[in-house]
């Protein structure tokens, strides 16, 4: 039985978990970056907000190595540092497209440091029911962390939309809370002998199963920001306060399932992952098919709610061999952030297939890449079974 630690600690796991999809965080300003260099593509525009997950990916792995040598504690204050300072730097120099990917790379490294310590904390110190209401909380968190950036974001835009970066600096309460309650020693594992109960060495992919989820839904769940506010102006709103309240609540949807996600998991059990791809996928094809803005943020709330049926499930497999718990939370973080990264890619795909721009195709196409992903969640179900 692992030891239930205290508040100080659940406190900075949450507050650490703020930023974890801090890609999303300019997403209501990328009309507005678009109207900025209308020499550059929708693609390209979608690109700056996912090209901080060329780095991400490599510093989760990175991040994980490093936890072998240095406590948590170290390397989430200055993975949230960089975040804070990727913000400002951008807030102060915007002038071409080259230094905002910059600024997004510098951002992508902080996440990367960032982003497989509050999972791996959980693992580490809870175990039972408490595990599963502590991997809720922290994925509400991310949830609500996205909320906040996302609706403070279009509200900072109208002065300009470059101040919108300054949601990065919301990594600040992350760095006092985690000053203050996770631990300064490391827990040690050697990747030569894992924990006595373990089933294989990470490098064997235990969670493999749960890599190749994590980047299908991640690809599709973050369509939903990386397009919406293109949905919106095409539907002839352009407000980017009312595009900041929208995906807002896209947001909030999941940060409500994550608080009750322990009862969720014991009504559903195993189908809690399909059922939360279900859902997204239900939401793609609404957004998708209608062009009444009521409509639009019933589709936003019903696809937000996967979030906190996937991701939970997923990160709590990273248990499954104790001693690595931060080596296999960082490999489903990492296909998470191949999800995000090619996730721009599927704009040029529905454009090729359909032979046109219209943001709405997107999100129908988007719908029925969720069909099969929902299916093969069935699929890899049957063969963990039988194996």
């Amino acid at each position: 039985m692992k030891s239930h630690s205290g508040i100080s600690l659940k406190a900075a796991i949450l507050t650490v978990s703020l930023v974890q999809l801090g890609t999303n965080g300019i997403g209501p300003i990328l009309a507005r970056i678009s109207a900025a260099f209308p020499e550059a593509s929708d693609t390209t525009i979608q690109f700056l907000m996912t090209f901080p997950i060329l780095f991400t990916m490599v510093f989760e792995i990175v991040s994980a190595l490093i936890a072998q040598k240095l406590p948590k504690k170290t390397l989430s204050i200055i993975g949230l540092a960089i975040i804070a300072a990727g913000g400002v730097l951008a807030v102060l120099q915007h002038s071409s497209l080259a230094i905002l990917f910059v600024w997004a790379g510098v951002i992508g490294i902080g996440l990367g440091m960032v982003a497989p310590i509050a999972p791996a904390l959980i693992n580490e110190n809870y175990d039972g029911r408490e595990k599963q209401m502590m991997l809720g909380w922290q994925n509400s968190a991310s949830t609500i962390g996205s909320m906040i950036m996302t609706f403070a974001c279009g509200f900072l835009a109208a002065g300009g939309w470059h101040f919108g970066y300054f949601v990065y600096l919301l990594a600040i309460p992350g760095i006092i809370c985690a000053v203050i309650g996770i631990p300064s020693h490391k827990k040690q594992s050697s990747f030569g002998s894992p924990a006595s109960g373990g089933e294989r060495g990470p490098f064997r992919l235990v969670v493999w199963r749960e890599m190749i989820i994590a980047c299908f839904f991640l690809m599709l769940y973050s369509a939903v920001p990386a397009n919406l506010a293109m949905l919106l102006t095409e539907r002839g709103i352009t407000d980017t306060s009312v595009s900041g309240v929208v995906t807002t609540l896209f947001s909030l949807s999941g940060m409500l399932v994550g608080l009750v996600f322990g009862y969720v998991v014991r009504v559903f059990r195993k189908f809690t992952n399909t059922l939360g791809v279900i859902m997204l996928t239900v939401g793609l094809f609404i957004m998708g098919t209608t062009k009444a803005l009521p409509w639009m943020i019933v589709g936003c709330i019903v696809a937000g709610t996967s979030m906190s049926m996937v991701m939970p499930v997923l990160m709590g497999a990273a248990s499954r061999l104790r001693g690595y718990e931060i080596m296999n939370s960082a490999l489903i973080m990492a296909s998470t952030s191949v999800g995000i990264f090619i996730t721009p890619l599927l704009t040029s795909l529905t454009a090729a297939v359909t032979g046109s721009n219209a943001v709405s195709y997107r999100f129908i196409g988007f719908g029925l890449i969720g069909i099969l992903l929902a299916a093969a969640t069935l699929v890899l179900k049957i063969e963990r079974k039988r194996a």
